[in-house]
């Protein structure tokens, strides 16, 4: 009998909305695209864990207006005299789904900040990108005046990698469960809602024209070869979401990393895992 995957992928496109994008294709293939870039753009809220909701009484909260994008977000922030550390979590996520990793360094006496993403959690907006999320952190990153250490998940794992192609007087980065190719989370997700390679292509150059971008230089294996800050990527060989093959095809760019892989843990558990915690301790503090 085949064992149960106990690590299902975080969301799975319901039958009836890939009819309907389908459908719309056939009819108009511009509003088909137009209606997937929508879409796209806009996070999926969840309800938050009780586990969340607890660790939101051991930090401060407060929020934080980013002029560059006219946005407020909501910070968190577990203060200390230690060297500071920002964390950012996943597309659809909170920053508060890192709170054990937070506590944890905070203990160590690490000054620990995390934040909900624009659009995502109590933060302001309906739908963001990649350009608004990389603009947050550079925000939060001179409001603190300088964070030692870079800490992401997932999606967030992509805005450091592209924030800190530019940056280089950070001291470590540690990624977990990091994509490394942005054309393939496009693909990814027209696959999911049914539509065809044409409106992949027109999606991918409707925001490429909309934000005078190319999104290949927003994947994180072409931001990683610019980038020498020593940095480790933790990934589960059950991550359904993001292929343990991408930490492997970004330390392949990387001048200065290097990978550990977990198992069990699949894309969201590697948050709350004990011994992960301890390889990111034991990583920014080696000299």
């Amino acid at each position: 009998m085949k064992k149960k995957n106990k690590h299902k992928q975080g969301f799975s496109v319901p039958i009836w909305l890939r009819l309907i994008f389908r459908n719309l294709e056939r009819v108009s293939p511009y509003f088909a695209m137009k209606a997937a870039a929508y879409v796209f753009s806009k996070p999926l809220q969840f309800k938050v864990p009780q586990k969340e909701q607890q660790a939101l009484k051991n930090c401060d909260q407060k929020t934080e207006h980013i002029k560059s994008i006219s946005r407020n977000v909501a910070l968190f922030t577990w203060e200390n005299s230690g060297e500071k550390v920002l964390l950012t979590h996943g597309w659809s996520g909170r920053g508060m789904q890192l709170y054990y990793i937070a506590e944890c360094l905070h203990k160590e006496g690490y000054h620990v900040v995390t934040y909900d993403a624009p659009a995502h959690g109590k933060s302001e907006g309906k739908r963001t990108n990649m350009i608004q999320m990389i603009e947050t952190i550079a925000h939060l990153d001179k409001a603190e005046g300088g964070f030692d250490h870079f800490i992401g998940h997932s999606f967030g794992a992509m805005a450091i990698f592209n924030y800190c192609k530019n940056r280089g007087s950070a001291k470590k980065i540690v990624t977990l469960g990091a994509a490394d190719n942005m054309r393939t989370i496009f693909d990814s997700f027209i696959s999911s809602i049914g539509l065809s390679t044409k409106t992949l292509k027109r999606m991918i150059t409707y925001f490429e024209e909309k934000y005078k971008v190319n999104i290949d230089d927003f994947s994180p294996f072409v931001a990683a070869q610019k980038i020498y800050t020593p940095t480790l990527l933790i990934h589960d060989e059950e991550d359904y979401d993001v292929s343990v093959n991408c930490s492997d095809t970004i330390a392949k760019h990387h001048p200065n990393a290097k990978v550990i892989k977990t198992k069990g843990l699949g894309h969201r558990r590697i948050l709350r895992d004990n011994m992960v915690t301890q390889h990111i301790k034991s990583f920014i503090k080696e000299s």
